[in-house]
């Protein structure tokens, strides 16, 4: 009954707490460009209680202003409230939007770790069920689906794209380097992707008045280089355990792989009294210069998906749209401008051209409007391939029923491609319907053998290679850890990858 009654409150807490923000940045905001600004929270450390109070003071500061935080809690974190009978935390907690940030964070093996070896499938199985449970019980706790997911440290996989689809989970907030386009938000894997933005994640690192003023000044800076670009978005990130704590509480008891049980855990040493005032003070320093800035508005997670809504499903590709998609995949595997509002990623671009081909009649005409679909990239690298020769088109509309066949089955792209018998990769598929179909969509039956296309695959480019630099960053990976075969999965989905464009 009390969390039923918890539950009923924290529901009329946040639809209260959405309008009071919306309110706010419209009676302050009426300059031509906006800057969008998100604060986020990774609100993580179950051991030392202290945090919660943290937390709370965190979660308050932002209610007495009227605005919102996104707090991304781990599901054990949420568990050891509800444990600890912090009601009141979870009160606070609730008038903010809720995201998630795995089950354990830091307890061994982290997301990249389990997912290291496995395939796709596998990956993705193995991600709902080791984080599924986490996600429970922030639901169970807080009452609300998750606006949005981000990986404990840098321990991302690619697997876990597809499991966050499933659970209606749209964005993926953090700051990390597997994946980056421009530095801007982009999708990747079926979901909008706020990662790492340059310059235009502003932080202070160190509690004193200095760099607050440094802090500040960057925030200027790149807010009016924004303005000058036509708008934006800055990224703010903090753990409410930083400004309590000496260090932090994984890397005092997760570091390099260790992993005690659970009566081994170690509370981390605190600051003290006047310094945990101190970072208080300087943080809510640089809140209220944040708040109070022109041209700002605070969003969430939960808001940011309608500031970049993916329109290139709003209405069916046409003639003019395919046959942009046809001449850039003919030269290069890379996303599709279509419009200033509509983008398609080469994976959507071939699932287009597959189905202009597969849905041709026997007279050769081809159908002018499709409806696209998205698909994963391949769940893996194909070790076959065909050497250059020339192929009938015929037998290219024949490979591409089945590739559509598989497509629509799946969600997924095939791995090999075969064509007249022949195992093709797909860029190779790609490329050579598309060199076909920029003179079938303006001449039908011109085509009738075609040479094998080896085009460049740019895609493959905004995904990171694998190396121990990647990820040792994050202390609390074993020393040396890298995942070749989870980056080999990471550039595969590199076929999903294109701009997010703000509305």
């Amino acid at each position: 009954m009390i969390r039923k009654n918890i539950q009923l409150i924290i529901g009329i807490i946040a639809i209260i707490g959405f309008g009071v923000q919306d309110i706010h940045a419209k009676t302050r905001t009426k300059a031509d460009t906006v800057i969008y600004v998100t604060f986020w929270f990774d609100t993580e450390d179950y051991i030392l209680p202290e945090t919660d109070d943290a937390v709370m003071r965190i979660a308050n500061m932002f209610a007495e202003r009227g605005v919102q935080a996104t707090f991304k809690i781990v599901g054990e974190k949420a568990r050891t409230l509800e444990e600890r009978g912090r009601d009141d935390v979870i009160l606070a907690l609730s008038k903010h939007d809720i995201s998630y940030h795995s089950t354990y964070h830091s307890i061994h093996p982290t997301p990249a770790e389990y997912s290291r070896d496995l395939s796709w499938h596998d990956g993705v199985s193995e991600f709902k069920r080791r984080e599924g449970v986490g996600l429970q019980w922030l639901k169970e706790v807080f009452g609300v689906n998750p606006s949005c997911y981000g990986q404990p440290g840098n321990s991302w996989t690619p697997q876990s794209y597809a499991a966050l689809r499933e659970w209606g989970v749209p964005l993926y907030l953090d700051a990390t380097n597997q994946v980056n386009l421009d530095n801007r938000p982009f999708w990747y894997g079926g979901l909008l992707n706020v990662l790492e933005l340059g310059d235009a994640i502003v932080r202070n690192n160190e509690w004193n008045e200095e760099s607050l003023k440094k802090t500040c000044a960057q925030f200027d800076k790149v807010h009016q280089r924004l303005i000058q670009e036509g708008g934006g978005i800055i990224s703010i990130y903090y753990h409410p355990c930083e400004l309590i704590h000496e260090e932090f509480w994984d890397g005092v008891n997760f570091a390099k792989g260790a992993n005690p049980l659970r009566k081994d855990w170690k509370l981390t040493p605190m600051k003290s009294q006047e310094e945990c005032e101190q970072a208080f003070d300087i943080f809510e320093q640089y809140l209220d210069y944040v708040v109070k800035h022109s041209a700002v508005q605070l969003v969430t997670a939960r808001e940011i998906p309608a500031l970049y809504t993916d329109k290139l499903y709003t209405r069916d590709l046409d003639k003019n749209d395919l046959m942009k998609i046809a001449a850039q995949l003919s030269k290069d595997i890379n996303y599709i401008p279509l419009d200033k509002s509509r983008m398609a990623s080469a994976g959507e671009g071939l699932y287009a051209l597959t189905s202009v081909l597969a849905k041709s009649d026997d007279s050769g005409q081809y159908p002018e409007n499709i409806k696209v679909k998205f698909v994963y990239g391949p769940a893996n690298m194909a070790q076959q391939h065909a050497s250059e020769h020339s192929v009938r088109w015929s037998a290219l509309i024949s490979a591409a029923k089945d590739a559509l066949q598989i497509m629509d089955e799946t969600h997924q792209m095939p791995a090999t491609v075969w064509v007249a018998g022949k195992p093709w990769h797909p860029e190779n598929f790609a490329a050579t319907i598309a060199k076909g179909l920029v003179s079938e969509l303006k001449n039908p039956g011109a085509i009738q053998t075609i040479d094998l296309q080896n085009p460049a695959f740019s895609a493959l480019n905004y995904v990171a290679d694998d190396s121990p630099e990647l990820w040792g960053s994050w202390p609390i990976h074993p020393e040396g850890f890298h995942a070749p075969r989870l980056m080999e999965l990471a550039k595969l989905q590199g076929w999903t990858i294109k701009p997010a464009i703000r509305r």
